[in-house]
């Protein structure tokens, strides 16, 4: 009874996609092939296809273009990485009945990557849930232009926005090549990077490997955080929850320049300016923080160790024999952290090399790690043990590390010494 009456429900609010004849001799049945074909004609009558953007779980955002055809095929792209925003992958779909009429993505194609277990694929978590991301979505509310759709695992949100004529097939290139773009501020010599607008001022991070910004600033004295994802664009970015600090709102970002020589970023949020300056220091610290960071009980991943003075993986761990990442464990052992460097062995199998210390937080909001006591495991050899020396020594700095949010479950360390040294975990 409860499916009849909501599939009643959905019939009265088609309206918009299509007209639905309401005649009382219709079976619940027959009334639900209409809607499923409503939404199938929707989806194929779009001659430019789709702009999906998607919201998984796990965190991120992520821009796909979508072509559905009456054969149940459909062609995709996906800003996840350079190849896919340009080569198209075809495959299955098909729309059927669960609780709520559904749309369902039925062989593999880059959706299906977010949701890999394998985290060398996804870029997840090492518990095997990928980004926690869906393939299966139920229709949740339609217009001509956008249909808004709920994972039904995972309940991510994927939202479809009619393209136009001007969004082709290099629609999702021009995406990818706007988070290169931004990405560029990871390359000015210092971690923090003062966004101006509107007159106010806030310390910016964009997390160009979680797709998420993040707003610091000191509200009436008080630390204020403001995080969410954001989806690429042709020409920016769009926030997925926009942000609003008084007359201060931004629900995107576009027309981006970079200028390296003078490491400063302008942009146009709406209409109004905004420019960005990089900055030897913070101009908030979140006290918190540390706490947050080490209580979470979460194995955090770095892909490429520190980044120095603007250089991505300044200390060359990819450099280590069978490189495959690196995994953080808060208070892993008897008290101790872990800092595992994953790796392939000469025999194909999968080592790891974890030196071990101590971690405290001051009420200055500052990371201390100390009291190296050794590393466990299997060496990768000289070249790659020297490097994992490298690493600790610099995580091991006296003075400790400022930890940032940029997300769920991610974390930066800037260092208090230099701010030009600073390593991201998620």
């Amino acid at each position: 009874m409860k499916k009849i009456l909501l599939y009643g429900l959905l019939l009265m609010s088609l309206g918009a996609c299509k007209k639905i004849n309401n005649e009382p001799d219709k079976r619940p049945d027959e009334r639900l092939t209409e809607v499923l074909t409503a939404y199938q004609d929707q989806l194929i009558g779009s001659p430019n296809g789709w702009i999906g953007y998607l919201y998984p779980k796990g965190g991120g955002g992520y821009t796909f273009k979508f072509k559905f055809d009456k054969n149940n095929r459909v062609v995709t792209y996906s800003d996840l990485k350079s190849a896919y925003s340009t080569t198209p992958k075809e495959s299955s779909y098909r729309l059927r009945a669960a609780q709520l009429p559904s749309l369902y993505f039925d062989t593999y194609t880059y959706l299906n990557i977010i949701a890999d277990p394998d985290p060398a694929i996804s870029g997840g978590s090492a518990t095997g849930n990928g980004k926690e991301s869906d393939f299966e979505f139920s229709f949740i509310s339609s217009s001509p232009d956008t249909i808004k759709l709920l994972g039904n695992f995972n309940k991510s949100d994927l939202v479809l926005v009619r393209a136009q004529a001007d969004q082709g097939d290099d629609y999702i290139s021009k995406a990818f090549n706007t988070n290169l773009l931004i990405g560029k501020l990871n390359t000015f010599s210092y971690y923090y990077n003062l966004l101006t607008i509107g007159g106010k001022k806030y310390n910016t991070t964009i997390n160009t490997s979680m797709h998420t910004i993040s707003f610091y600033y000191m509200n009436n004295g008080v630390f204020t955080r403001f995080t969410t994802e954001y989806a690429t664009a042709a020409t920016g970015i769009v926030l997925r929850k926009p942000f609003v600090d008084g007359e201060v709102v931004i629900a995107e970002f576009h027309d981006f320049i970079v200028n390296d020589a003078t490491k400063t970023m302008t942009m146009v949020a709406g209409k109004t300016s905004a420019s960005t300056t990089n900055e030897a220091t913070p101009l908030a610290i979140d006290l918190d923080a540390p706490r947050r960071m080490v209580s979470s009980g979460y194995a955090f991943t770095s892909d490429f160790g520190f980044t120095m003075n603007g250089v991505e993986n300044a200390q060359k761990v990819t450099n280590i024999p069978g490189y495959l990442g690196i995994e953080y464990n808060f208070n892993y052992a008897q008290g101790y952290d872990a800092l595992a460097f994953y790796y392939t062995n000469t025999a194909g199998k999968v080592a790891s090399y974890a030196p071990a210390f101590l971690n405290r937080m001051t009420a200055d909001g500052k990371l201390v790690l100390y009291g190296y006591a050794g590393a466990f495991g299997t060496s990768p050899g000289a070249a790659g043990a020297a490097i994992v020396t490298a690493v600790r020594t610099q995580l091991l700095e006296a003075q400790g590390y400022y930890v940032f949010e940029t997300g769920l479950n991610s974390f930066d360390l800037v260092s208090v010494k230099d701010a030009k040294n600073w390593i991201r975990f998620y």
